[in-house]
């Protein structure tokens, strides 16, 4: 049968070159973002969050943010959701104000909920714009892209916002092109970035030492936070693999033997030791040791070439040989030294209080202690045999432990040369950690393996309280009229001079310029106990650019029976919020020498913590004067008596001594980091009695 077919009559295509309803949208989006984003960096606003930018003016946000915090939460909460939702890559300076202006806690739920909000934005403004257009042009390619997204998606992006590689708005965009439910994203990216944000905003709150926001994630922070993202996803891959989950639970006790087998064998090779043992001794050549403040003399570097044997006497004392390996150099034997009195030990008023033990053990260990034994008269140096100019001329041989983890130690020996005491040989070694706990063991009474960590690597108890009751009975207190003339020019004089080449800083002529926020940097101290500009140390004097006041006080040490002195002195900021209270404790100011200003290194010239020998003290001294048994403490704490990290901080301790003019001033000098410099000079009335 055949079937007449009607010819179908063409409508013309009237929307030919017409864009949909949605494509309009779609551009007009586009438009609103480019030209916001234009309008940004044309208006020059782009400036205003510039590194020097935000140095420059948070003064000034601080204290309008102090003045009325709902309305400066409020405008940084749309600042953030905006720059987040345009993509502009300025979140991690951001992040570090919110530190600076709210504190680490409000500071990271307001950027949290901010960067949550506006990578949001942009992932939804992503998908709308540009996925549909990405979708047709390269369907065949993502298909497998958006399996595994939908498959593991959550945990890829889980790593991506851990691990901070990829840059956080290209995740953003990044993922809207993907088929992740927003709702996933929101809740997955909140949780991946809370840890981030809180390093971010918790480095913010000492934004003034921070010079660049890179340098708050190390390689080990990268690393750590890697392994954190990548452990969800191996555990779903084995479970796609179909693993044998008892094999897995056989592999992993397996590892855990191998780990503590381990553990167990590197603790006893690390803790070895006999009762003579061969040490290596360190020894730096001028070209790997250029920073080396040490007054030298012209025979430095003659006489290299020491190794160090050890020999223990009894449960503290031993003899430190240091022998020659070429025929012109010395043998030089520090006989019977008492290692108790060089390694960590308690006074009985700090042992009943975790934290005032912990602060004590720690002020113990990492400050420097270098004692010197004396001349080839001194009944504990012994020196034979080399060219004859080392037995003529050895005017002291010292012992220094280290302001470092434990077991870093230096011998010094000096020579005497145009009037002044002046450095021939320095040697690095370590005393042999088995040595070392037994010792710690010997003199506090305490486990070792409880306190090792925090004595062999630095672990800052900042936040610890600090009960002054604790540590002395006040018996009376009154508020001096002291001085701390901020315009009056910086000075220097005994190891200062000598430290000036270790300090980085431009233009810093008065005390004020140390306080306003200016670059000031101090070269580190790193193992084994040497100098290195290569990682300058920051400070936090900032915090205490204001003097407020200073209380003398009478005092008597808990277990001592005369009275003493204690001097705080309290100071504030213009930038931040808080105090910082340093005190000074268990002195006898009326026995403090009497020196003119220009010999303050003269003076009583103490480290921080409580219970602690001076920096540098004879053998003679020590003996006499064992550091657990001194009733002085000197802590930076703040206005809840919490314990400042004064090595964070960049301050050592003070230095004091009366005028020499007139007994009842009292000169008080705060000693910087590794006392490169004094940075403050107060003068403080002491009432005659």
């Amino acid at each position: 049968m055949h079937v007449l077919e009607t010819p179908v009559k063409e409508v013309p295509d009237n929307t030919r070159g017409v864009r949909p309803p949605w494509q309009w949208k779609k551009l007009a989006a586009i438009a609103v973002v480019s030209l916001l984003i234009a309008a940004f960096y044309a208006t020059g606003l782009y400036r205003y969050l510039t590194w020097d930018a935000i140095r420059a003016n948070l003064d000034d946000w601080q204290a309008k943010a102090a003045g009325n915090l709902p309305i400066a939460l409020l405008v940084f909460f749309l600042v953030y959701f905006l720059v987040t939702s345009l993509s502009l890559p300025v979140a991690a300076p951001i992040s570090l104000v919110a530190g600076a202006l709210f504190g680490r806690w409000l500071g990271t739920g307001i950027v949290s909920l901010a960067s949550t909000l506006g990578a949001t934005s942009a992932f939804l403004m992503s998908r709308y714009v540009l996925r549909d257009w990405v979708q047709s042009r390269f369907a065949d390619r993502l298909e497998g892209i958006n399996r595994g997204v939908e498959k593991d998606g959550a945990l890829y992006l889980f790593t991506l916002r851990l691990v901070p590689v990829v840059p956080f708005f290209l995740i953003n965009l990044g993922m809207g092109l993907t088929g992740m439910r927003a709702r996933t994203f929101t809740a997955v990216s909140w949780a991946g970035m809370l840890f981030g944000t809180f390093l971010y905003v918790n480095a913010g709150t000492a934004f003034g030492s921070i010079d660049s926001p890179g340098e708050i994630l190390s390689t080990k922070v990268i690393v750590s936070l890697a392994l954190l993202g990548l452990a969800p996803l191996v555990v779903r891959k084995l479970v796609q693999w179909k693993v044998r989950w008892k094999l897995v639970v056989l592999a992993t006790a397996a590892l855990l033997v191998l780990v503590g087998v381990t553990a167990e064998v590197r603790t006893y090779f690390r803790y070895q030791i006999a009762d003579t043992m061969t040490v290596a001794v360190r020894e730096y050549s001028n070209a790997e040791y250029p920073e080396d403040p040490s007054g030298r003399s012209v025979h430095h570097r003659q006489y290299d070439g020491r190794t160090l044997t050890l020999v223990k006497k009894d449960s503290s004392h031993f003899d430190f040989v240091f022998e020659p390996q070429h025929s012109h150099i010395a043998k030089v034997i520090f006989r019977d030294v008492d290692v108790s009195l060089m390694t960590p030990s308690l006074p009985d008023r700090a042992k009943t209080d975790d934290g005032l033990r912990r602060i004590a053990l720690t002020d113990r260990q990492w400050n420097r202690q270098q004692v010197a034994f004396g001349g080839p008269d001194s009944p504990h140096i012994e020196i034979t045999g080399g060219d004859g100019f080392e037995v003529k001329n050895l005017y002291s041989a010292e012992l220094a432990k280290n302001c470092l983890n434990a077991g870093l130690w230096e011998v010094l020996l000096f020579t005497h040369e145009g009037g002044n005491k002046t450095l021939y040989y320095q040697g690095w070694f370590t005393f042999p950690l088995g040595h070392y706990r037994d010792m710690f063991e010997h003199n506090t009474g305490l486990p070792y393996w409880m306190h090792w960590y925090y004595l062999e690597h630095w672990f800052d108890p900042e936040g610890t309280h600090v009960p002054m009751e604790e540590l002395r009975e006040v018996i009376d207190e009154r508020e001096v009229p002291a001085q701390f003339d901020r315009n009056e020019a910086v000075f220097f004089a005994g190891e200062q001079v000598r430290k000036r080449r270790t300090t980085v800083d431009e233009n810093v002529r008065t005390w004020g310029d140390y306080f306003d926020g200016r670059r000031v940097r101090f070269a580190s101290f790193i193992p084994p106990g040497k100098y290195d500009l290569g990682t300058p140390w920051k400070n936090e004097y900032v915090r205490m650019d204001r003097f407020d006041k200073a209380i003398l006080r009478t005092v008597k040490p808990l277990g001592a029976e005369t009275p003493l002195h204690e001097l705080e002195l309290i100071f504030s900021s213009t930038k931040r919020d808080g105090q910082c209270r340093f005190f000074v404790s268990g002195v006898d100011f009326d026995a403090v020498p009497q020196l003119p200003v220009s010999d303050y290194p003269m003076g009583l010239y103490m480290p921080m913590g409580i219970g602690v020998p001076p920096f540098y003290q004879s053998y003679a001294e020590l003996q006499k004067n064992p550091p657990q048994m001194s009733p002085y403490v000197c802590v930076l704490l703040d206005a809840y008596e919490k314990w400042i990290d004064h090595h964070s901080f960049a301050i050592d301790g003070p230095v004091i001594h009366r005028d020499a003019a007139d007994p009842y001033r009292l000169h008080v000098y705060l000693l910087s980091y590794e006392r490169h410099a004094i940075i403050a000079h107060l003068v403080v009335p002491i009432p005659s009695e």
